[in-house]
């Protein structure tokens, strides 16, 4: 037993660190590292009879198992380990700890990957050892996060058996930061979980891996909650979503071979939906509990949303250069019950021939706009006005924010037929940061301020809120005094 814990401090890079003071002192238990022996600071004892205190010593060693093992759960493994070496009773106990997050800071004893140079030899044969030596008992979460590609496929498939078989209930496998050949990355095993070997698992995180067609007879993952999948080459679309109905959170990242996001079946539980920078042209789920979704991409979507009753926040984060005429024609008919909208856009153009918004959002009540406007020569009179759109698409909004980084400082007024005045209902609340004192910002705050009959506070800040730059401000300020104090009816302007 010596030697196995010897060897295990060794593979841990062990280097004399004593328990953190933090995880020490738990629930008033302060634990003393002596040589040995671990004992606990001496007790109070009250003697109601005679009125006196006195201490006692409880060791360590005599709490119950089910204690014992509990404040072990409290530490990291490495922690664990330390703690076995100050007792011949404790010894064993790091091999039940539930929590196995090997990474560089167990095998090297630092996270720095710039300190030491990392050795793949040395880092799978110390998690073989781990894995070799722990009971196997009371697994929650298996996490491994190093640079390991398919050649490493024996040793890694060990590694999931061993989450299978231990009924682990979180799995994570994070190759990165290898970015390149997705014809070099592993192959997560999902013939691994057939039957009830994947009732166990709940949440699944895959990060630099391949993610094949699921296997003849794949049940699916029955209790599955979380999937998070970021760079992974999807070699099919997802299908095997459908065999995952306790699905609630949906994360896609860099998956840039993904180009259809399909679950042609009810996803009943789904309530988080994250798609980022993939390839996917097309986003079709049924999911009648979704509640919020989050997209960013640099492609045109389809986002065909329209059953999720209760989607109700969303977030579109897209650099394409018509993207207003898409947010302003299309968004709200794929999200039609949205009521909290953040837009990301980079605007290069303005959109022609508008009279009046073609669809609007019913139930939006909230929306806030990052904008970046580039120069350009082809750049209308209308580019900042024409967010003055937003008040016909949205009848029902409440509060308006508008992020802007503007580069145009000219002075220069837009047409004065671009778009109606027409009264606004709704609106209670505007704020416009970046403002720079150009004549089409000018324009849209004249426009708000003359519209939204029920406006209560609007604020305008001419510093940047995108970037640290504080462009214009001096010009925005001049302009906002001469321009629109004096078309501020009912002094609803705060200057910020």
């Amino acid at each position: 037993m010596k030697t196995l814990l010897n060897h295990c401090f060794l593979l841990v890079g062990f280097t004399g660190t004593t328990i953190s003071a933090r995880r020490a002192h738990m629930d008033g238990i302060c634990l003393v590292n002596t040589k040995r022996r671990l004992t606990l600071r001496p007790c109070v004892e009250v003697d109601h009879s005679s009125k006196r205190v006195r201490s006692r010593c409880v060791k360590f060693e005599s709490l119950p198992k089910d204690i014992v093992s509990r404040i072990i759960s409290q530490l990291t493994l490495k922690e664990a380990v330390v703690m076995s070496s100050t007792s011949t009773k404790l010894r064993r106990a790091w091999i039940y700890h539930p929590n196995l997050y090997l990474d560089t800071s167990i095998v090297f004893g630092s996270s720095d990957r710039h300190k030491r140079v990392p050795s793949t030899e040395t880092f799978i044969d110390t998690v073989n050892f781990i894995l070799r030596t722990h009971s196997g008992l009371g697994v929650n979460k298996l996490a491994v996060m190093f640079e390991l590609r398919k050649e490493h496929a024996h040793d890694i498939d060990g590694w999931v058996s061993f989450a299978v078989t231990s009924k682990a209930r979180v799995v994570t496998l994070n190759f990165s930061p290898y970015h390149g050949s997705h014809d070099r990355s592993y192959n997560f095993p999902c013939h691994l979980f057939n039957g009830k070997s994947g009732s166990h698992l709940q949440v699944l995180q895959l990060d630099t891996v391949t993610l094949g067609p699921s296997p003849p007879g794949f049940c699916g993952f029955a209790n599955l909650t979380m999937l998070t999948l970021e760079n992974v080459l999807v070699l099919r679309d997802l299908q095997f979503l459908v065999k995952c109905p306790a699905l609630e959170w949906l994360t896609i990242r860099m998956c840039s071979q993904l180009h259809n996001l399909y679950a042609p079946e009810l996803l009943p539980r789904l309530t988080f939906l994250c798609v980022q920078d993939c390839a996917i042209d097309k986003i079709d789920v049924h999911a009648p509990n979704l509640t919020t979704f989050k997209y960013r991409g640099c492609l045109k979507v389809i986002i065909a949303l329209r059953e999720c009753l209760k989607l109700k926040t969303a977030s579109i984060v897209s650099p394409i250069e018509d993207n207003l005429y898409y947010i302003f024609t299309e968004l709200p008919n794929e999200l039609p019950h949205v009521e909290r909208l953040h837009v990301n856009v980079f605007v290069k153009t303005q959109i022609p021939g508008f009279t009046q918004a073609p669809h609007k959002f019913i139930n939006l009540r909230h929306l806030t706009m990052r904008i970046t406007y580039e120069i350009a020569k082809r750049f209308g009179r209308n580019t900042v006005l024409q967010l003055a759109y937003f008040l016909e698409a949205a009848p029902f909004l409440v509060d308006l924010h508008l992020n802007m980084l503007c580069l145009d400082f000219y002075e220069s007024r837009p047409a004065r037929d671009v778009i109606m005045n027409r009264p606004h209902y709704s609106l209670k609340r505007a704020c416009i940061t970046g403002f720079n004192g150009n004549g089409e910002q000018v324009a849209l705050v004249k426009f708000i301020l003359k519209n939204a009959v029920k406006l209560e506070e609007m604020d305008i800040d001419p510093k940047g809120r995108i970037t640290n730059q504080m462009m214009g401000e001096h010009k925005g300020r001049r302009m906002i005094k001469e321009k629109l104090v004096p078309k501020d009816k009912n002094g609803l302007l705060v200057i910020l």
